[in-house]
């Protein structure tokens, strides 16, 4: 039977936007509204290091394939650090107002950012250069996915649309809608088949990656604000506004799980990658590890 366990409980001293594991599992990175990075030992929650050096909230970090450590903050900056944390080696900048999501390609060097000057940029985090602009949102981006092959960009807004943009022609595909209030999570599908959509509306719908629709899981517990896929592609893990976390059989489309995590609004979920862990993160200023049992992460 499916069941999450939480086993650890870590703490910043604001808000928690973003938290994802190392590629090995061992390690998980959490970014604070208190202008921080921390990074988690998960087996036994000690604090391996902090990184310091964002001049305001930072709402993104995720682990490059080279294992090195990306950021991106409210500074309107991203930033590249070593795999062990200390100085930041690199600051990318271009954004004319606060920064508001970023995504990291699973493999090679792709980064995606949005923020409120409505714009996404696209950045190669080996050579620390931009690589194109993108623009045509009517608000501000709330999130952004990058494609397991780096060759789409999803983008999702405060005008409750969808935008798939084309890596190599650095241009817009197709625009997608069907929310009602904005687009405020997005996620790829391990297999790049789907692509996941959570809005404000309190939905969550699903999409082939050509734009067209699926499904729709409906929580009726208002916004909606983190979707994950576990690693094998069966299930779909979503957090919001009432601090529950909700999993999602893909393969019936329904709610196989639901458990009260956080006091308020969940803004970050992630599987870690042999799918037995999960991490929530909230505006309650923790995150929690969760071990999770029955069939959820497993594959076959």
């Amino acid at each position: 039977m499916l069941g999450l366990e939480r086993n650890t409980t870590l703490t910043h001293g604001n808000a928690v936007y973003w938290a994802t594991f190392s590629p090995d599992g061992k390690k998980l990175a959490s970014a604070s509204l208190d202008n921080t990075v921390r990074i988690w030992n998960v087996s036994s929650g000690d604090l391996v290091t902090t990184l310091k050096g964002h001049g305001d909230g930072v709402a993104f970090v995720a682990y490059l394939a080279d294992g090195r450590i990306v950021t991106a903050s409210l500074d309107r900056t991203l930033k590249l650090w070593p795999a062990e944390g200390g100085t930041a080696q690199a600051t990318l900048v271009g954004h004319q107002d606060y920064l508001s999501c970023a995504a990291a390609a699973r493999t090679g060097t792709l980064l995606a950012s949005g923020g409120f000057d409505k714009s996404i940029r696209l950045w190669d985090a080996q050579t620390n250069a931009p690589l194109a602009v993108l623009t045509g949102h009517d608000g501000t981006p709330q999130s952004i996915a990058i494609s397991g092959d780096s060759k789409l960009v999803a983008s999702g807004g405060d005008d409750l649309s969808i935008r798939l943009w084309s890596v190599e022609s650095k241009s817009l595909i197709r625009t997608i809608t069907g929310h009602s209030k904005g687009v405020e999570g997005l996620a790829f599908s391990p297999d790049d088949k789907i692509l996941a959509s959570a809005s404000a509306d309190g939905n969550i719908r699903l999409w082939t990656k050509t734009g067209e629709p699926v499904s729709t899981f409906e929580t009726n517990s208002g916004l909606v604000k983190s979707v994950a896929f576990s690693p094998d592609g069966r299930w779909l893990v979503s957090g919001g506004a009432d601090g529950i976390l909700r999993v999602w059989e893909l393969a019936s489309s329904q709610m196989r799980l639901s458990t009260s995590a956080h006091k308020n609004t969940i803004y970050a979920v992630a599987f870690s990658p042999d799918g037995k862990q999960l991490a929530s993160a909230g505006f309650d200023r923790s995150i929690h590890v969760w071990t999770v049992t029955g069939t959820a992460g497993t594959a076959g």
